[in-house]
């Protein structure tokens, strides 16, 4: 009976009408942490390729993160539904976001927490040895039928059990690749962006 109770609580979340806006427009400034699966710290490793903070901005169908050194990241646009992730600043190859992998598994949490101020509450993902847990606030949110394309990293599926809320605190459990990723939101910033910050020449703000 507890199976099927929670089989149809996901059933009525993922067909639960979204809400309204408004939607977030802006920055937020995540720092991370990096360890092994059995908690020695990475940092000094992962945070060279993935950064020790993450400048996210976010607009629309669009976002982009630049690490503490102002060097891009990643870049998405909604447009065409491409994601481009950056080393060192430079640009490597184009993926199509609507590259995902099926089989993703929701499961709302009780956990609560309070992150760069906010009031959030959790959720989990678990879809091929990558478990992550969000914590998030309606607070801050965009509209998630305009990323439904984007199934690459289960963003939409996120997006859509969060009910458009991002997450102000993730946290990566990768067993496969054999770590764990912590960030938490530091600062979170409502900015007017338009399309044309979101190119690989637009500078951070």
């Amino acid at each position: 009976m507890r199976k099927v109770l929670s089989a149809c609580t996901l059933f009525l979340t993922a067909f639960a009408p979204i809400k309204e806006g408004p939607w977030f427009s802006g920055k937020i400034v995540y720092h991370n942490q990096f360890k092994t699966l059995a908690g020695k710290d990475i940092s000094a490793k992962l945070a060279p390729v993935l950064g020790a903070e993450n400048l996210y901005y976010i607009s629309d169908n669009n976002y982009k993160a630049y690490t503490e050194k102002k060097q891009l990241l990643e870049l998405y646009t909604g447009e065409n539904n491409k994601f481009l992730f950056f080393m060192n600043g430079q640009a490597g190859s184009v993926t199509d976001a609507a590259t995902g992998t099926p089989g993703a598994v929701v499961t709302p949490l009780a956990e609560t927490a309070t992150v760069a101020g906010y009031a959030c509450q959790s959720l989990k993902v678990e879809n091929d040895g990558v478990t992550t847990v969000y914590y998030y606030s309606p607070k801050v949110r965009v509209n998630p039928e305009r990323y439904t394309q984007h199934l690459m990293g289960d963003w939409y599926t996120y997006l859509r059990a969060s009910n458009g809320a991002l997450p102000l605190r993730f946290i990566v459990t990768n067993t496969k690749q054999g770590f764990v990723w912590t960030s938490d939101a530091n600062s979170v910033q409502t900015m007017l962006l338009t399309v044309a910050d979101f190119t690989a020449t637009a500078p951070a703000q």
